[in-house]
């Protein structure tokens, strides 16, 4: 089961990957009028919390900067940016790292896992939880982001 979640997210991302080259710089920044967020903020925030669902919560090294989690977690918000992400990191980390957790899961990395509870009332009890929800997620910001596009 854990194989097809996996290459859920392998889908999702690439569904994530082509929209992100459909637009300019400019249309991946802009915050439309009641809009808390841009295109870029929301493909930063899918690879933050997916690094922190699978990867923090069962005590491993994330594959990304603290300062890139810092700008990407919940709550946070492109007005806080100290500049531009760099949009080709973002691009690359968003195909490279479904398949480093590929490679983690059946190497049996994820030994380890911090029970937690979402913001959406849902209880994480193992990386099977973690995987399975992310993927939730991810599905939730690829419809933002396809709704965004409309009006950038």
């Amino acid at each position: 089961m854990m194989k097809k979640s996996i290459e859920i997210l392998k889908q999702i991302r690439q569904l994530v990957f082509k929209s992100l080259n459909s637009f300019t710089e400019e249309q991946l920044l802009n915050i439309p009028e009641g809009r808390n967020n841009n295109i870029l903020w929301n493909v930063g925030h899918v690879i933050a919390v997916q690094q922190a669902l699978q990867y923090k919560l069962s005590g491993l090294e994330m594959y990304i900067t603290e300062d890139f989690y810092i700008d990407f977690q919940k709550g946070s918000s492109p007005d806080d940016w100290e500049g531009t992400p760099d949009i080709t990191e973002i691009k690359s980390l968003l195909l490279e790292l479904p398949e480093k957790l590929d490679q983690d899961y059946h190497a049996k990395k994820f030994q380890d896992f911090n029970e937690y509870t979402t913001s959406a009332g849902i209880v994480l009890s193992d990386i099977e939880d973690a995987i399975l929800f992310n993927n939730f997620h991810e599905g939730m910001h690829l419809g933002i982001i396809m709704s965004i596009r409309k009006y950038v």
